[in-house]
């Protein structure tokens, strides 16, 4: 039973029973009508004599006992002594109380406490129990610097000075202010619990799991907004008839705190979609204070036990909104903005049509339109019987001020720009030096269009590059291999911080396991043509069609020249020659980041293989990636030839691998080829990476005369299908960057 408090599934369900069995008391001020819910304390509901006190006392009990199991399994499975000993302490109290009950007598309304030993026996307790809950939050503060350990403690320190100047005791203020500190502790408590586990359990749920999670709690944050804004403009049957909540009194206080809800729900509802972290905390936020104002402000049980829901809901799936706040574009901001818009008219249209579903309602909303300026703008005395006409004129201003605010937040909310560490070019140099298991790892040094994220120690780091929402990062991260995965998991969550969509490219079989652990999604989106030089030499080579390549090429007088680095000036300005041939004709254009384009400084450090016509010119080369480990494998990048010239790109190749054979290579990479199923994101993606060097038609049947083994390529990314194209438009632009 402890091994299952210790573990991600167990931890959940833990928090889900022990938030609600710990907060009962949040259903007296509705389930109890003897005392006032303005200034009753919880003790006093759960004395013996009171209705529903034995079923508080039992959940509370139940409660106590659910952060004792708790307390025990991290001292027994965990090994976190001084954790558990705290915990075991704060669940005895809590535990306690319901047991240690204090003593009063009823008088109008006020559970008035008398002296007695059970009133010591329980203020001893609430004393040590309090007590508790500061030391551990001070210990967890001091332990790990968690700022939500460090704001509870100077909660806890603020409650405590309003206490001993019994201002939190005031008439007004008392059940609302104990409310609002018990709910807290038991918050924290349920955070605390899990938070110093995480490490231990995980935290991420399944993929398509968390998308159905993040669009659910949006749309019911946007259903919320429009019900909120709703209640506030109407009397209408709404989970059980609500008359006079927000229209009761002289103030129209309830029904502007209403619209300003909704509105926010409204806002937010895009972000939740979105997995933002801070839309959840807000939405959280506003749960606990609606879950409060249904069990004090206007008690409703039904209302407040959906709140309560909703927040608890929301406080259990903290892993699947781990997004941070999306960089602004004026394109976002425009989806936003309409978005936002539609939103607000589809809560107007709808409470237009409840405001004139009968006589009385549309005669209140009538005058209160006619009257609006002197009603909300002008201080004059009303007729009685035009109250709810100024209240309801108030609520209107409130929603048009906190809408054109909302409004102008979308148009201008500053937006942060993503922080980069420096490029340290020479340092990179030496873990390539030391971990590069492939040529292709020069691309993580150049072109240098990327960034690099790297360790607390510098001793390993990730190339990445950011398009759009969508950060592009070279696989695999260079590191020992040891610390491979934390390195990896670092950087997804870094991403994720800043609301960006994860995607690695290219990544390989052996690495799958490495992706898959740090939750993301894979996806086969090619294969490299992988040719055994030797068996290619000796026996592909000799058959009819190489024959007749080879032939072709003799008869034409082609000439095949390996160039060792440092090249000449007049051979750099024969390939530019070649190279600028190429870019003319055929849609073809340079790239980057996980390819090479035609750079001086870059060919000089390359082999580059040529082949030249019977006048001895140049009509194609080809660039061999220089390497910083010695491989098996020999890799090209640039293949460039005139246009004109015919049939050398066969014949280039082939001497290009005898060539690399000769120098000791048993492998040759041929490059990406995109899978012919694909559907079109995945396909326009594959499409992309394959173009910088053969055009996608035709690519996988011209490559198949070398007889190659297909080695799998795979993108591993955050997110699900929807995001594909999103990827897809976004590599687009990276790839066409360069520096």
């Amino acid at each position: 039973m402890l091994q299952f408090l210790v573990s991600r599934r167990g931890v959940i369900i833990w928090q889900v029973l022990f938030i609600l069995l710990s907060t009962t008391w949040l259903f007296a001020p509705h389930l109890n009508h003897f005392l006032s819910y303005r200034t009753s304390l919880i003790s006093q509901y759960e004395t013996p004599t009171q209705p529903y006190s034995l079923l508080m006392r039992v959940a509370d009990l139940s409660g106590g006992l659910l952060l004792l199991g708790m307390g025990f399994a991290y001292l027994k499975k965990i090994g976190a002594r001084t954790i558990g000993y705290l915990l075991i302490i704060t669940g005895t109290g809590m535990a306690l109380d319901p047991i240690l009950t204090t003593t009063c007598k009823v008088a109008l309304g006020e559970c008035v406490e008398y002296y007695s030993l059970a009133f010591v026996l329980h203020a001893t307790e609430t004393v040590m129990t309090a007590s508790a809950f500061f030391v551990l939050g001070v210990y967890d503060a001091w332990l790990r610097k968690k700022m939500v350990s460090i704001v509870f403690v100077f909660f806890q320190i603020a409650y405590f000075t309003l206490f001993l100047t019994q201002y939190a005791t005031h008439a007004h203020y008392n059940t609302l202010s104990q409310f609002l500190y018990q709910l807290v502790l038991v918050v924290w408590a349920c955070w605390f619990c899990r938070d110093f586990l995480i490490n231990r359990i995980g935290s991420r749920s399944q993929s398509g799991e968390a998308q159905l999670i993040k669009y659910f709690v949006a749309t019911w944050a946007f259903l919320n907004g429009i019900l909120a804004i709703v209640i506030s403009f109407a009397d209408i049957h709404l989970v059980g008839r609500i008359r006079g909540i927000y229209f009761a009194g002289d103030s129209a206080w309830l029904a502007q705190h209403s619209v300003i809800i909704g509105v926010i729900l409204l806002y937010l509802s895009r972000h939740l979609a979105r997995g933002e972290r801070r839309a959840r905390q807000i939405f959280l936020a506003i749960a606990a204070i609606e879950t409060l104002k249904y069990s004090v402000v206007t008690p409703n049980a039904k209302l407040l036990l959906l709140y309560l829901l909703t927040f608890c809901l929301l406080f259990i799936w903290r892993d699947v909104f781990d997004r941070g706040t999306i960089p602004m574009t004026w394109r976002i901001r425009a989806k936003d903005l309409v978005f936002m818009i539609s939103a607000l008219l589809v809560a107007v249209l709808t409470s237009l049509v409840l405001l004139d579903s009968d006589t009385r309602i549309a005669g209140i909303t009538t005058r209160a339109i006619d009257n609006f300026v002197d009603y909300s703008l002008r201080t004059k005395i009303v007729p009685k019987n035009h109250l709810q006409s100024v209240l309801l004129a108030h609520t209107i201003s409130a929603f048009i001020l906190v809408s054109a605010l909302t409004i102008l937040w979308i148009l201008f909310k500053p937006s942060r720009k993503v922080g980069h560490a420096p490029k340290n070019y020479q340092r990179v140099k030496e873990l390539l030096s030391t971990y590069s298991d492939t040529p292709e790892d020069y691309f993580k040094l150049w072109p240098t269009d990327k960034n690099y994220f790297w360790d607390a120690e510098q001793t390993g780091f990730i190339a990445y590059k950011i398009s759009g929402p969508v950060v592009f990062a070279l696989a695999d991260p260079i590191a020992p291999q040891s610390q491979k995965q934390k390195l990896l998991e670092e950087f997804v969550s870094w991403a994720k911080g800043r609301s960006l969509r994860v995607c690695f490219l290219p990544v390989y079989e052996n690495s799958l396991e490495l992706y898959e652990k740090s939750g993301l999604a894979i996806l086969q989106i090619g294969a490299s043509a992988i040719i055994k030089s030797e068996e290619f030499l000796n026996e592909t080579a000799n058959d009819k069609w190489w024959r007749w390549q080879k032939n072709r090429a003799l008869k034409a007088g082609y000439e095949y020249s390996p160039h060792l680095p440092p090249h000449s000036g007049d051979l750099l300005q024969n390939l530019r020659a070649v190279s600028d041939a190429w870019l003319g004709k055929g849609g073809h254009k340079e790239r980057g980041f996980a390819l090479g384009y035609y750079d001086e400084a870059y060919l000089q450090k390359c082999m580059v293989h040529s082949l030249k016509d019977e006048s001895g010119r140049i009509i194609a080369f080809t660039n061999q990636l220089p390497h910083f480990k010695q491989s098996a494998t020999a890799t090209v990048d640039l293949l460039r030839y005139e246009p004109d010239a015919q049939n050398t790109m066969p014949y280039l190749l082939y001497k290009t691998i005898e060539s690399t054979y000769e120098q000791g290579y048993s492998l040759f990479d041929l490059g990406f080829v995109p899978f012919a199923a694909a559907k079109s994101p995945v396909l326009s993606i594959a499409r992309i990476l394959g173009s910088g060097r053969f055009s996608a038609r035709g690519l996988e049947q011209f490559k198949n005369k070398f007889d190659p083994h297909w080695q799998p390529n795979y993108m591993a990314y955050d997110g699900d299908l929807a995001d594909l194209a999103l990827i897809a438009i976004n590599l687009e632009k990276a790839m066409e960057q360069k520096v």
